[in-house]
Parts: C-alpha cells; structure tokens; sequence
C-alpha cells in the first residue's frame, strides 16, 4: 500500500501542473474531437432507423469523446507518470527503453488487428466508410505512442514543423479522416 501511495504521490504533482496549463488550443482540439463524435452519433442515429449496423457507430463516438476528454483531462500524463514512478521506485528506470520498445510493437500489432477489424466494420456497413476506421485506428496509435512516451517517439512526435508539432499534426490528419468518412457517410444517406 506505501508503494501505491509514493507512486501516486509522486505522479499527481506533475498530472496536476498538466491540468493547470490547458490551453485554448487544445480546448478547440477537444472540441473538434467532439464535433466528430456528433457527427458519428448522427450516423448511428439514422442507421438505427434503416435498420442498418449502427454499433460500429457508437464505438467511434465513444473513442472520438474519451479521446477529447483525453485532450482536456491529460490521462496519458497521469498513466505515463505513474508508470516512471514506479520504475524509479523499483530501480529499473534505467531499464525502462526495451520495455517501452516492446509495449510499443505489441500496441502496433494490437492496433494492426483492430485496424482491420475496424476496416472491416465500417465496409461491411450499408453505407461504407473506410476513412472513418483509419482515422480511428491512427487517433488511438498517437495516443497510445504519447501514454508509453518512449524517447524516440517522444521525440518524433515532438519535431516542429511550421509550428505544429508532428503528433498534432497526425492528430489532425486522424481528426479530418474521421470527419470525412462520418460527412461522407451522411451525404450517402
């Protein structure tokens, strides 16, 4: 029971400056993960009336709204921190880069097999939407990428260009693929 306490102890410091410091900016990113999510909750909404597949629906905009709750609430520097508390705490934070690496490539093979999954929804819908299942699969991947926080892709994810950073901008390219698909799916209808 120590141990669990000096890991949060430790962890919620850093989690509470991250809340402390939410920006409009990402407000507006929240805001957009949210917009796409009424928008899928539409989809799912008219093909309940068809009588059409309306669960694969339901679960983009559930991932859409936990993913901008994401945004505001900075989950992933809560979990990211209390994982490197208790690395440091049992002594293997110097360790920690293979293990990162591997929960990496275990979460790439994860989010694959999901991706299909996924894919295979949304095309087997009366009113298929490909997009919708990439942008998906590519929101989760970033943030999964963030939470683990492994250097290198910390570092990638971090590379400015044009003042964005690359992982806002795959955020945005995730966000925009979903948004056409659930846009394109409602023209269909």
């Amino acid at each position: 029971m120590n141990f669990i306490f000096q890991v949060f102890s430790t962890a919620v410091p850093v989690w509470e400056q991250a809340l402390r410091q939410v920006s409009w900016y990402q407000c507006i990113i929240a805001m957009a993960y949210l917009g796409v999510a009424w928008l899928c909750l539409l989809n799912a909404h008219i093909a309940k009336g068809a009588l059409e597949a309306n669960f694969i629906w339901y679960v983009a905009a559930g991932t859409l709204c936990a993913l901008g709750a994401n945004t505001i609430l900075h989950g992933d520097v809560f979990i990211t921190h209390v994982f490197r508390s208790a690395a440091k705490l049992e002594g293997w934070y110097g360790q920690r880069r293979l293990a990162q690496y591997v929960v990496i490539s275990g979460l790439t093979l994860i989010a694959l097999v999901a991706a299909h999954w996924l894919r295979s929804e949304f095309t087997a819908c009366d009113v298929p939407s490909e997009s919708v299942a990439w942008g998906l699969i590519a929101l989760v991947i970033i943030l999964l990428v963030r939470t683990v926080s492994a250097h290198g892709t910390d570092a990638v994810l971090n590379l400015h260009v044009a003042g964005i950073s690359l992982g806002r901008f795959f955020e945005f390219a995730g966000i925009s693929l979903v948004l056409h698909g659930a846009l394109s799916c409602l023209r269909m209808r």
